[in-house]
């Protein structure tokens, strides 16, 4: 009977020990265990056309999940232009406050802190594992009002690739389904049968599909790691024409490397045109997928921008072999982070950035983006200047390391000082006494250090607006008491 005890006590242990390595040491979340918070946050988002004021408060409605250290993860979009956290435990009607302590907008994610360290006395925290079990069911832990923690039923399907809430990387997510309604505010997924944490749902649609971040990129944020970025865009080449205008086989695999990014882990080693054939001895097929063993066809942007640790080559050599002038050639690359400077127009999300503005004469310049575009209603690509469209379209990323920001007139606020200029909207400014224009910092300090007795815009399509330097400040006190516009710029 001892000789039974002892084999049973063995078995036991070892089934502990083997779970514990397979779920990377992640503990089960019981729906009894104090992990699920509600947050309440009030933003006040910025106005992009109009960059000196704020909109109307809102208030945005969150799942948070506690994480240790007096620390609550929640989606990033929860928390852009918070004024005020609020946070309410488990059966609780006390409310406590929290404050941000670190966001990436690409992965989705922020940490918040709680003001109150006695505010997690009571809480369970929540790890997160590098492994994931797709396809597979799992359940759904939310916790809204006051009645307590909900589960509902979730089908995980498959992993994919794609941004996250607009951010600029591609980075995996699991596709799921449900025919429970779900709000997508960052509830806690866990898998039905052993409740491991398998990831954070952050979008649900009326299809009943939805996506979740998985475990390991969470667990990569919650480290402080670095994403990395390849730092190129491709092309899918499929037509035969073109393959073989580039010399290649019927049978050849590869995609075309269509951009670069200036500065980024492809400047220097990819060139535009290369094909690219491999990746890490994965061979690329025509429309940019290879085959993962065990996920399945996935986007080449994986191999690159892959947050988890166990197949990340962050930080070594990842090894390329491209098709270059007819010729196969082997490369190793070094991955880095985004270059946020090889942005030239900010699309997306607003990466928690307030709108820049410099106002001249009344005038209000800015730097495009496509939050300004898209300020303009659900009709904007039919509302807003057509330039300025095909630049947000085809031109966001520079081209070479010295090309600046677009900088636009945006409005001429209606002045009698500049009553010649009140119908001028929208331009491209292109040069300012000469200099051609490429910020609004650069813009400020010319106007500013000029000699000249007059100011000469001139926008791309050639028209000119002229002003004495002294009329410059006169008219922007009357701008600022007409329409209460507190300062001249806001950076």
């Amino acid at each position: 009977m001892l000789f039974i005890n002892r084999i049973s006590t063995f078995t036991f242990l070892f089934f502990l020990f083997f779970t514990g390595i397979l779920h990377g040491k992640s503990n089960p979340v019981a729906p009894t265990d104090s992990s699920i918070l509600q947050v309440k946050v009030t933003v006040q988002y910025p106005h992009f056309i109009q960059p000196w004021r704020f909109k109307n408060p809102e208030i945005r409605q969150s799942t948070g999940i506690y994480i240790g250290e007096n620390k609550v993860l929640i989606p990033a979009q929860a928390i852009y232009f918070y004024t005020n956290i609020e946070i309410k435990k488990p059966d609780s009607l006390k409310v406590f406050t929290a404050e941000l302590e670190r966001l990436d907008p690409d992965l989705g994610l922020a940490i918040l802190k709680l003001n109150d360290p006695n505010t997690a006395k009571d809480l369970k925290a929540v790890t997160f594992p590098s492994e994931i079990f797709l396809p597979g069911n799992g359940l759904v832990m939310e916790s809204k009002d006051q009645r307590g923690l909900e589960e509902k039923k979730i089908r995980m399907i498959r992993l994919d690739m794609d941004s996250y809430s607009s951010g600029y990387i591609e980075l995996p997510y699991i596709e799921v389904q449900s025919e429970d309604k779900l709000d997508g505010v960052g509830e806690l997924v866990v898998d039905a049968t052993a409740r491991i944490p398998q990831g954070i749902l952050y979008q649900f649609k009326e299809n009943n599909m939805g996506r979740v971040i998985p475990s390991f990129a969470i667990k990569h944020f919650i480290e402080g790691k670095s994403i990395p970025f390849k730092g190129f865009r491709f092309k899918p080449l499929i037509d035969s024409a073109s393959r073989n205008d580039y010399g290649l086989r019927k049978d050849d695999l590869g995609v075309l490397v269509a951009e670069i990014y200036p500065g980024s882990s492809a400047d220097g080693i990819l060139q535009l045109e290369d094909i690219l054939l491999e990746v890490t001895n994965f061979k690329i097929d025509p429309k940019g997928y290879f085959e993962h063993p065990k996920f399945g066809k996935l986007n080449l942007s994986y191999l690159f921008h892959n947050v988890n640790d166990t197949e990340s080559f962050f930080g070594k050599k990842i090894k390329l072999k491209v098709f270059r002038n007819k010729k196969p050639v082997s490369l190793e690359m070094d991955l880095k982070p985004l270059p946020e400077s090889a942005i030239r127009i900010p699309y997306g999300n607003s990466r928690f950035q307030t709108p820049k503005y410099l106002m001249l004469a009344g005038m209000i310049f800015q730097e495009l983006s496509e939050q300004y575009l898209t300020e303009h209603g659900n009709q904007w690509r039919n509302r807003v200047n057509k330039e300025l469209l095909f630049l947000n379209d085809f031109y966001r990323i520079k081209r070479n390391s010295n090309e600046g920001k677009i900088v636009f007139l945006s409005q001429v606020l209606p002045l009698s000082g500049n009553k010649a200029y009140h119908t001028a909207n929208q331009m491209i400014l292109k040069t300012m006494n000469g200099v051609q224009i490429q910020s609004l910092d650069q813009l400020r300090n010319l106007v500013k250090e000029s000699d000249s007795p007059y100011i000469h815009f001139v926008t791309n399509d050639g028209f000119e607006m002229i002003f004495k330097k002294e009329e410059i400040q006169k008219l922007n006190a009357e701008a600022k008491q007409s329409f209460q516009i507190q300062k001249d710029s806001n950076f």
